[in-house]
């Protein structure tokens, strides 16, 4: 993988910074939030490449922001609870594609809040945390596969809504799992997250349906909420201006 990610990079560039950028990139486990990044540097070093004068911007650290994904869990989680609710109809007579295209919104915001908050994790637990991105991901295009097709009239992609959704619900216990082992990112907010597909499931298998679903929606927009305000205190220090 770091060969393929290299030759993103313009030759001249690689020329001149490759070696250097492979060792960094070699001694460290590559999570989403790493592979975002050096996609966005190699986008970057092809649009504003100006001879070898400044040097390579990875080779310091990693530059996406913690903020952006404490701020993408803060508007991801309501909004998918939200559309999680609009399609239950526990709420009067909504449009079953309005609320499909407000729990895939939720559920892309999310993604970027697994990309950005994936940064400690996949220090500790690479292949949890790319597990953690890959599931929701799948889940958000049968999501969005099935909120296509029932606004097309086509009634039989609804198992493909169902599927994203479950999907989802899975990722978002791994990527919880992945973040109480790490330890660095709160655990009660990761317990929360954590907890919520296990009430779902219980949910369909018990006479307190209602009542678990209730509560696990709870908990997942806690726990995602609860991990992205911690993200967004953790960039602060990084960012803030330092007195003279």
């Amino acid at each position: 993988m770091i060969s393929l990610l290299l030759r993103l990079y313009p030759a001249r560039w690689r020329a001149r910074y490759g070696d250097e950028f492979e060792q960094v990139l070699a001694d460290r486990p590559l999570g989403p939030f790493d592979v975002a990044d050096i996609l966005l540097g190699a986008l970057d070093a092809h649009l504003h490449l100006r001879g070898l004068e400044a040097a390579p911007q990875h080779a310091k650290g990693f530059a996406m922001s913690l903020r952006i994904g404490g701020i993408a869990a803060l508007v991801g989680a309501p909004v998918w609870a939200s559309g999680f609710v609009l399609a239950s109809g526990v709420v009067g007579d909504i449009d079953t594609r309005d609320a499909a295209a407000v729990m895939v919104a939720g559920s892309l915001a999310l993604l970027v809040a697994l990309v950005g908050l994936s940064a400690f994790q996949a220090r500790v637990q690479p292949l949890l945390s790319w597990l953690a991105f890959a599931l929701p991901a799948v889940g958000t295009i049968g999501l969005l596969v099935g909120s296509l097709g029932v606004a097309l009239g086509r009634d039989e992609f609804t198992d493909a809504f169902y599927f994203g959704l479950m999907t989802f619900f899975v990722g978002s216990l791994l990527f919880a799992i992945a973040t109480y082992l790490a330890g660095v990112l709160s655990r009660p907010a990761a317990v929360l997250l954590g907890v919520a597909p296990v009430l779902a499931i219980a949910g369909g298998r018990t006479g307190l349906a209602e009542i678990l679903t209730v509560a696990a929606l709870m908990c997942f927009t806690l726990g995602w909420c609860a991990l992205g305000a911690q993200a967004i205190r953790l960039d602060r220090p990084a960012n803030a201006p330092r007195p003279a």
